[in-house]
């Protein structure tokens, strides 16, 4: 796998920063993408967003929201588009080593009762999907 840079969204817009894992993302983010995470970071603030290219050329991000424990990030919810479907769950590493890759790649388990995994055909929706799985899983882990 090659690596290089992933395209990360900030306030001087999308830039690319070195990334340990993934492609090279020269391309920036697609309309469905935009659509989506605009949307999502509307309905859950502090959303971040990394845009990654696999080896076939197909294009996907990850949303995540990290989750502190007394100013430390405690936990890292990950959350990825690629336009047809969602995959989510706990990052087994804070996105430390998983980004780059996809869900199942990364040993995600997005089947089980914490995780996402929906076919999507609508950015707007799958955005609307995804921020209700967030929040629960935010508030569960809140509570335990």
């Amino acid at each position: 796998m090659d690596r290089g840079s992933v395209v990360v969204r900030g306030d001087e817009g999308l830039l690319p920063r070195p990334c340990n894992t993934g492609i090279v993302r020269d391309e920036a983010p697609t309309a469905e993408e935009i659509a989506f995470f605009e949307a999502l970071e509307e309905l859950l603030p502090g959303v971040r967003d990394r845009y990654h290219k696999d080896s076939d050329g197909s294009l996907w991000m990850i949303a995540s929201y990290d989750i502190p424990d007394v100013g430390v990030v405690h936990a890292t919810l990950r959350c990825d588009f690629d336009g047809t479907r969602l995959r989510g769950g706990l990052s087994p590493s804070l996105l430390n080593r998983d980004d780059g890759l996809r869900a199942d790649e990364a040993g995600i388990d997005t089947a089980d009762d914490n995780g996402l995994s929906e076919e999507v055909t609508d950015p707007l929706a799958a955005a609307v999907t995804a921020a209700a799985w967030f929040r629960n899983r935010i508030a569960a882990h809140r509570q335990a």
